[in-house]
């Protein structure tokens, strides 16, 4: 067999809600790969299953359509929007070509599906910075939406990130503005534009990407990002946006350099991992009020490159939050930190046979 390629940028992860599957995708090269399970750990070169024949350059966290596809949206080396996408099978398909949009994505694309079962992927455009989407319904669509939202054109990073609330059915893309602010557009049948830091009252001090999330459970809305203090902030929405510094409530030490998406576990507790300079993983988990937790033991010295978007799974409720090692022998090896009760240490890349 050959060798099991090690991630080359930061893991993303997703469960399968349907079948209970687990999926770990990573770049390597000019391929998009996964570690997958289904009571134990597989390896599949999508890109290879797919026959795709573009490079990617910037890749969305996958997401799973309620009638059971799977897709992983990404920018390709063209510029270009793409998707690979499961139905039992790989494929592979030119959303900007489908689209026919007409301007080329800059950065990661972002990639969510709505209640209704429409799938859109957002991005900024070229070459001025907007915000564009190609979405489907059947067929494939392209929007500007900053147009659309009459919002300015103030996008810092050149990735955006988009999510469905389950609830009202809104749609939300956020993003960093050149001006240090958290800023969105958001659909309830029309689009809009809102400054999230300005309605929260929050620092102008935006120091990372923000990364959005939903509770399902309560319908609260939360961005989280490092500010440039080294705290981790963030925006929350219950009927109106309130801001909160995350590290001061919860006691945690100060010095984030990356944090992972933040995840809701089906008790309803909210968990954000992030990493430090001297490569140890911690979290801020909520449940009832913001706690802090040094997972750094359960590593057993494999210190992390970079950290991946965690998750739940719905059914066994063990959590994970997946990471490039620096280990003696896992050097850039996919890894994860697992939970059943305890946190525990697992070297994905040795799980199918690969490295040392």
């Amino acid at each position: 067999m050959a060798p099991i390629p090690v991630p080359d940028g930061q893991p993303s992860g997703y469960v399968h809600p349907g079948d209970g599957t687990q999926h770990v995708t990573y770049t390597a090269g000019d391929r998009i790969h996964e570690l997958w399970w289904s009571g134990l750990w597989q390896y599949s070169d999508l890109s290879a299953a797919a026959a795709a024949p573009i490079a990617p350059a910037g890749v969305g966290r996958g997401y799973v359509h309620p009638n059971g596809t799977q897709h992983i949206p990404f920018r390709g080396a063209d510029f270009l929007v793409h998707e690979l996408w499961w139905d039992g099978s790989w494929h592979y398909n030119n959303l900007s070509k489908a689209a026919n949009a007409q301007s080329g994505a800059e950065g990661a694309v972002s990639g969510y599906v709505h209640s209704d079962g429409t799938q859109h992927v957002v991005y900024v455009g070229q070459p001025n910075g907007e915000i564009h989407e190609v979405w489907w319904n059947g067929e494939w669509h392209q929007a500007n939406l900053t147009a659309q939202a009459s919002a300015p054109v103030n996008t810092r990073a050149k990735t955006v990130r988009g999510y469905a609330h389950p609830g009202d059915g809104t749609q939300h893309v956020t993003y960093q503005g050149f001006d240090g602010h958290i800023h969105e557009l958001w659909w309830d049948g029309a689009w809009h534009h809102a400054d999230l830091t300005a309605a929260s009252g929050a620092p102008s001090n935006v120091n990372s990407l923000p990364l959005p999330y939903v509770h399902p459970g309560d319908g609260t809305q939360h961005v989280t990002y490092i500010a440039t203090n080294g705290h981790i902030q963030e925006l929350w929405w219950a009927g109106g946006w309130s801001h909160a510094d995350l590290t001061a409530s919860s006691g945690a030490p100060v010095g984030a350099i990356d944090i992972g998406q933040g995840y809701v576990h089906p008790d309803g507790s909210q968990h954000i991992p992030f990493l430090t300079s001297d490569g140890d993983l911690h979290e801020l988990w909520w449940s009832g009020g913001w706690h802090y937790a040094d997972l750094s033991g359960a590593q057993v010295g494999n210190l992390a490159k970079n950290i991946g978007h965690g998750y739940a799974h719905p059914g066994d409720k063990t959590q994970h939050i997946p990471f490039r090692a620096t280990g003696q022998t896992t050097n850039g090896h996919l890894c994860e930190l697992w939970w059943n009760g305890t946190w525990r240490f697992a070297d994905l890349t040795q799980a199918v046979g690969g490295g040392p």
